[in-house]
């Protein structure tokens, strides 16, 4: 059987040859790891006379513009169909232009209300933003269409995320009823194994006997245990991504963030240059880049236990007492857990509410006032907060119960017990610092 693949994909490869290039058939091959047959297939549709499937080979070959351009050539006639908003919202998003792609979705549903792709478009942006429709938006597609596959991934995505595995693996089944080369849905099965510490092997050759070279299949790996808190297994899986396919950026820019959020700077900054350099420039990498660049302005103050990163126009009047109450939180949780961390913790302190949101997210508007990453701790200063809006003290105590609980654990906690547990430390350090229930809260527990 396996001296016949090469002898179909020859066939196909002549068959689409054989007549006018259909757009499906090139996305197809590329999907399937076939990329001389796709090149040529999208060159193929470059020499078109239809201005959508010319729009459509020059995506294909990564010709941004030119594809941008005859998508508006395609969609100008009033009798254009919908497909060709949606396939250009799509270019769009691939480009890193949310905004503009989530208008062209809508403006195919106001010609097309029961287009399924433009809703599923709407839901991929909205899954980008996380602001809480996706899932709406993707279960409208599935209505209309139950037949559309690349919703069924989606949902699986979401569902993951949320730590909903059951829910996961059952859309990720659809899907791959629907396509057998559903590798987005074999991947999130695989990540379902990884994060229940089970052995993926058997996916992940699924995957392979599809497109060996389908590294989007471990960024998707990568991302979902990123999710999940596990930043040292997310950075392997994003290097067997890269390794599966070099030119991945979004790959290599996903790997350089997250090294940042282990505490490194040298590596992070080469991948994320590699993809820059390579036209991978969404808001992440840029801010990423341009937060690595500030550390300049940073000093840092190391010793047995203690790593503290501060800016240098606060860090001699910071310095005393984050170091002092870093030795004491230390010292009280080594006593209350019985262990010692496995090195010293790490702890970066941002004047600038935003550099710590982007040092966090790889974008602004964060509302936390700290986060973990395992024995790395970033969280604003106090500078960066308004008189009387934030105790530095509470955060950083609060902070460190996670990276305790964490390195315990080896991040396996769940997120709604290790948050409650950090909390009641707070509270535990000062009574000041207690959450009391709020006539609000208690009518919610009711």
């Amino acid at each position: 059987m396996r001296r016949l693949v090469p002898i179909l994909v020859s066939v196909l490869a002549c068959a689409v040859s054989a007549r006018a290039a259909a757009p499906a058939d090139c996305w197809t091959l590329r999907k399937d790891g076939h990329g001389a047959q796709a090149q040529a297939c999208f060159d193929e549709l470059t020499r078109s006379a239809d201005a959508y499937a010319r729009a459509e080979g020059f995506w294909g070959l990564e010709e941004w513009d030119r594809a941008n351009e005859q998508f508006r050539l395609a969609t100008q006639p009033a009798s254009s169909k919908a497909l060709y908003k949606v396939r250009w919202g799509m270019l769009l998003h691939e480009r890193f232009n949310d905004p503009e792609a989530a208008d062209l979705f809508r403006e195919a549903l106001a010609r097309d209300p029961s287009n399924a792709e433009a809703y599923l478009g709407l839901a991929i942006v909205s899954a980008d933003g996380f602001d809480g429709k996706a899932a709406g938006y993707a279960a409208k597609a599935i209505e209309l269409n139950p037949k559309l596959a690349l919703a069924h991934e989606l949902m699986a995505n979401l569902a993951l995320e949320n730590d909903d595995s059951d829910a996961a693996a059952a859309e990720a089944d659809k899907a791959i009823s629907l396509e057998n080369d559903a590798l987005d849905a074999m991947a999130i099965h695989a990540a379902i194994e990884l994060i229940a510490d089970r052995s993926a092997d058997a996916w992940f050759a699924k995957i392979a006997a599809v497109n060996p070279g389908c590294g989007e299949a471990y960024a998707r790996v990568a991302h979902q245990l990123e999710m999940h808190y596990r930043y040292e297994d997310a950075t392997t899986y994003y290097r067997k991504a890269i390794a599966a396919d070099p030119s991945l950026w979004a790959a290599h820019s996903a790997l350089g963030i997250d090294l940042m959020r282990l505490g490194k700077e040298d590596e992070p900054l080469k991948e994320l240059e590699l993809s820059y350099n390579n036209s991978y420039r969404d808001a992440a990498t840029v801010n990423s880049l341009r937060l690595l660049d500030s550390y300049k302005n940073f000093v840092t103050f190391g010793d047995a236990t203690t790593i503290l990163k501060l800016k240098k126009t606060e860090a001699e009047l910071l310095l005393p007492y984050m170091q002092a109450e870093l030795h004491s939180i230390i010292a009280t949780y080594e006593k209350k857990y019985r262990m010692k961390l496995p090195g010293p913790v790490q702890v970066e302190v941002y004047p600038d509410h935003e550099d710590f949101a982007v040092r966090t997210t790889g974008m602004p508007g964060l509302g936390a006032l700290g986060v973990t990453f395992g024995e790395v701790v970033a969280m604003d200063s106090p500078s960066a907060r308004k008189p009387g809006d934030f105790n530095w003290g509470s955060t950083l105590w609060h902070e460190m119960s996670h990276v305790f609980i964490l390195t315990a654990t080896n991040h396996r906690v769940p997120r709604w017990f290790t948050e409650g547990l950090a909390v009641h430390e707070e509270g535990e350090r000062s009574p000041e610092w207690r959450n009391n229930p709020t006539p609000e809260v208690m009518i919610a527990i009711r």
